[in-house]
């Protein structure tokens, strides 16, 4: 494991910082650049040529703007992809307890089993999560991150016969997500600032994806000619989503 105060943890944060340029610039450029080629290559018109000499001429000079931006986005997905993988990455190694012999490891998981136990006991008496997290110690918040997913599952028990049949798992992603903010505010600060860019990557993926995804169909030409306002309107959906607090009540 690297040390905590190597290069890994900056890198976490400066990778989440250029994806939101990538989508705040990189990808507008693209959309800008392939704009203005299918513009040329539309209006193209050379009067030395015959009608269908000038028509095959403007299908290359399309085709060749399609396919540059094409070039463009599979770089920009290749980027993003190693980046979201590179902070997943080094979270992962900044959260994870470095071994420990028996004795150590059995403590701590004792301690961890009945912080567990207080919370699920408030929980079940009707306190809310953010009350919960609010007080919680870091054992009670290690406890929390992995037992949750569990815990509001067993909350929602799926119906029977039919009314089962539009039935859906709980999604934890949010309640989990509220564990972590608090948990890294908590950890030593190399480690938490590593789970926060892992967080910040949870919440600012979704909509670049959704972006990525509304280019694409612009680029290979696909797209409906709402295309724009769906993207912006699903991007939009996806950002207010990942950034959805938890209800207090």
């Amino acid at each position: 494991m690297p040390s905590l105060f190597g290069p890994d943890y900056i890198d976490a944060n400066a990778a989440t910082h250029r994806l939101k340029q990538t989508r705040k610039t990189d990808l507008v450029e693209v959309r800008r650049r392939l704009d203005a080629a299918l513009s040329k290559a539309r209006t193209f018109r050379d009067p030395d040529l015959t009608g269908e000499a000038n028509h095959r001429r403007r299908a290359e000079l399309e085709r060749a703007a399609r396919q540059q931006a094409a070039a463009d986005l599979d770089r920009i997905q290749r980027e993003t992809d190693a980046a979201a993988t590179m902070v997943r990455t080094v979270a992962n190694k900044a959260t994870t307890t470095p071994a420990a012999g028996a004795a150590e490891q059995l403590l701590a998981e004792t301690r961890q089993t009945r912080a567990w136990d207080r919370a699920r006991a408030l929980l079940d008496a009707g306190r809310t999560l953010p009350d919960v997290i609010k007080g919680a110690d870091l054992d009670t918040l290690h406890a929390l991150r992995i037992e949750l997913p569990t815990y509001l599952a067993t909350q929602h028990t799926k119906p029977s016969g039919l009314a089962g049949a539009d039935f859906t798992e709980p999604d934890p992603t949010r309640a989990v997500h509220a564990v972590e903010r608090a948990l890294a505010d908590r950890l030593p600060k190399p480690q938490g600032a590593a789970l926060r860019a892992r967080l910040d990557l949870d919440e600012l993926e979704p909509g670049l994806r959704e972006t990525l995804a509304g280019l694409r169909r612009d680029v290979d030409g696909t797209a409906a000619p709402d295309n724009g306002l769906r993207t912006a309107i699903a991007a939009r959906l996806a950002d207010q989503h990942a950034a959805t607090p938890l209800p207090t009540e």
